[in-house]
């Protein structure tokens, strides 16, 4: 079973309308609500794809306890709820669907008592001992900025057991985290600009960041996305740029978290990280061609992942090189053909 780490979820909510102006009393005819919070994006897609995934996550009230049973029931996804005082919050967005336009609205997640935060360490060392547990997922910021060194703590424990981690944060977050050398970070251009204070203009200046991040945190695999133009990946001094066909986008919200569980996928299988780039580009490419986030078409997924291109990049002058060689999607997952037909 993986492990994805959740601090701060929600119950995201859409609700549709044609169009609305500020001041309107609108009513709508439809909505929709998921489990929110980044590492339940990645723990929906993994289940998808026919492995297990657990969720540590704090919750708290009536909304806590909606967010662990739709996680539970309709994602099939195992919880491990630390409960709080304070309730969990809830992101409504609304989508004007003449415009295609998103307007979101954010509550604040709850302060964390010192309890709380002992609670929480102490849930995810029984999880990580009373379950075969390869790689852990931390997702997402935390709900209050007094324990913004929660996941410098987590890698610590999983270290010690020899579990690899995965870490997709920015801000404080990331700048603590990776103190305790994670196996992988997945920051954005935006994220790493704001992280390296430096302006990533170019392809050759977000090859040198993640030879930074790489070299001077010896972060073994550092994954830079950057939506439509793929991602710049290094796993131990190989360096590659994957990137995806043009596609008619619907929704991007989730697409890294689902980048995250095909790398998780990948390093877990002990696939190249050729295709584990590929598998993971794809996922990410595929989720945003459907509205709900962390769902995607099996037919989706499979074609996207056949028109990925790699190129592989020399570390010293940055010249590209196409890279050709791949393992058909089917014999790497082959479970899938029980949900593409």
């Amino acid at each position: 079973m993986f492990l994805t780490v959740t601090p701060n979820p929600c119950i995201d909510k859409t609700i549709f309308i044609p169009k609305f102006k500020p001041g309107d009393r609108v009513r709508s005819n439809k909505y929709t609500q998921i489990s929110g919070g980044k590492g339940n994006n990645v723990a929906r897609v993994l289940v998808t794809l026919g492995f297990q995934a657990g969720a540590l996550l704090w919750v708290g009230g009536y909304t806590g306890k909606q967010v662990v049973k739709m996680l539970r029931e309709n994602d099939k996804v195992k919880c491990f709820p630390v409960w709080t005082e304070i309730p969990t919050r809830t992101i409504t967005t609304i989508l004007e669907e003449e415009y295609g336009r998103q307007t979101a609205f954010f509550e604040p997640g709850p302060l964390i008592s010192s309890q709380e935060y002992n609670d929480f360490i102490q849930t995810f060392n029984k999880v990580i001992y009373s379950h075969s547990i390869p790689i852990v997922v931390l997702s997402g910021t935390v709900p209050d900025p007094k324990v913004s060194f929660l996941y410098r703590d987590l890698i610590k424990i999983a270290n010690r057991q020899g579990i690899k981690v995965i870490l997709d944060t920015y801000g404080n977050e990331f700048s603590e985290g990776i103190k305790s050398n994670p196996y992988m970070v997945k920051p954005n251009v935006e994220e790493l600009t704001k992280f390296l204070n430096t302006d990533l203009k170019d392809i050759n200046s977000k090859i040198e960041a993640i030879k930074h991040l790489h070299k001077k945190h010896k972060i073994p695999c550092v994954v830079l996305s950057m939506g439509r133009e793929g991602a710049l990946v290094c796993w131990n001094n190989t360096y590659i740029h994957i990137l995806p066909p043009k596609i008619k986008e619907i929704n991007p919200v989730g697409s890294g978290d689902a980048l995250v569980a095909g790398f998780t996928v990948g390093l877990y299988k002990g696939f190249s990280i050729e295709d584990t780039g590929r598998l993971g580009v794809a996922l990410g490419t595929a989720n945003a061609m459907m509205w709900d986030i962390g769902k995607f078409a099996i037919r989706d997924l499979i074609n996207i992942y056949e028109r990925i291109k790699i190129y592989k990049i020399n570390p010293i002058s940055n010249q590209k090189v196409q890279y050709k060689e791949h393992t058909p999607l089917l014999a790497l997952l082959p479970k899938l053909k029980d949900f593409s037909l």
